[in-house]
Order: structure tokens, then sequence, then C-alpha cells
């Protein structure tokens, strides 16, 4: 852009600079609360909640088949050792800092804890999953209000414990069911650790400090 008086206005640092988290925050933080990702955390929440009374028979029928005891058994840790890979291979891509490689490193161990704290009722590894889903429907909606930064994934990771912990309450209430505070840590575990992956997957290249010379600050 030019002056009237003809004198070039130096660049804002940030687009001089072509700062990358500014831009994700435009893009990704800026603009009114979008009704329909609320809706899909409600319709989400409603299914985990109506599915309730059919859990015994869903659980039975699941460990009966094949598929289903490879999924919860050899087969979950062979798909969080495909998701160790594909996520170091992004990282690798996007040059992302040393935070980013160690909240990686984190969660990798917080997956291999998990599976082994699961593994006596092996069923209840569904849990992991099933709320990481709710972390990031949370993550989604809340984006467009809050922004792409770190309280928005700690706040949806809280938004989907709070839904875990909503379906242990009306497990209290339903026939056949009953109130487990086990299920209540799992749920919770699976929140914090779909939170996790998605900041990690997310992630991007550190920022460059600004050269005050770019900005024409330093010119007479």
């Amino acid at each position: 852009m030019v002056r009237a008086s003809g004198v070039a206005r130096p660049a804002e640092p940030a687009r001089q600079a072509g700062h990358a988290l500014g831009a994700r925050a435009a893009a990704a933080g800026a603009g009114p609360v979008n009704v329909r990702r609320w809706l899909a955390l409600c319709a989400y929440t409603a299914l985990l909640y109506g599915l309730l009374p059919f859990g015994p028979a869903i659980g039975r029928a699941v460990q009966a088949s094949e598929a289903g005891r490879w999924l919860l058994g050899s087969g979950a840790v062979w798909i969080v050792l495909a998701g160790v890979v594909a996520t170091g291979i992004r990282l690798r891509r996007r040059a992302a800092s040393a935070t980013a490689w160690t909240l990686a490193g984190a969660a990798v161990l917080g997956y291999a804890l998990a599976l082994l704290w699961l593994r006596a009722i092996r069923l209840e590894r569904v849990h992991l999953p099933e709320y990481g889903l709710a972390s990031a429907l949370a993550w989604w909606a809340l984006v467009r209000h809050v922004g792409d930064r770190g309280l928005t994934y700690v706040a949806a990771a809280l938004v989907a414990a709070a839904i875990g912990w909503g379906d242990e309450l009306v497990q209290a209430v339903t026939p056949g069911r009953v109130y487990d505070l086990r299920d209540v840590a799992a749920n919770a575990l699976g929140a914090a650790l779909g939170a996790l992956v998605i900041a990690v997957w997310r992630a991007e290249a550190p920022v460059p400090p600004i050269d005050p010379r770019a900005t024409g600050s330093g010119s007479a």
C-alpha cells in the first residue's frame, strides 16, 4: 500500500514475516460460533447416552466376533503404532518444534499405559476412541470461538471428560447398568489423549524471529 505522499508504508511485522500462527488463528479462531458444530457434538453425546441400555449386548457381540477381539486386543496396539508412524512423518515434514515432539511422546506413552491399564477387561479400551472423538468434536466447536491455542485443547478435553462423567451418571439410573469410577477415569483419559493427539497433529514449524530490518524500522 502507498501513502498519498508516495512514500511506501512499512509492512506490518506479522505480515512481513509470514506469521504462521497468526494465519492459523485468523483462519480457525476468527468468526462466529458455528451452531452446526455444536449440534454435531450434541448429536454424538445423545448417541452415546442413547446406546447405554444396549451396551452389554453390543459388548457381547463385539467380543464374540473375531474382528472385535482383534481390535480390542493386538489390533489396538497396531493401530497406535500406525498412528505413531503417521504422526512422526507429519511432524518431520512440517519441521515441527521440540515441544511438538515432546507432546507426541507423551501421547504415545499415555496410550501405551492406558492399553496396559485396561488389558484385564479389554472391552473397556473402547472408552479411549469414544471420548477421543468427543474431544475432537468439542475442539472443532470451540476453536471457532476461542481460537486455535492451548486453552482450546484443554477446554475440549474438559468438555469431553464432562460428557464421559455424564455417561456414568446416566448409567446410574439405567436398568442393568452401574456407575463406575474406573469408567469415569477411562473416559477422562480418552478425552485428554484425544485432545493431545489433535494438538500434535496440528503442530506447525516454529515461527522465525522477525527481522527489524525487514520491517523498515531500522531505516532512516
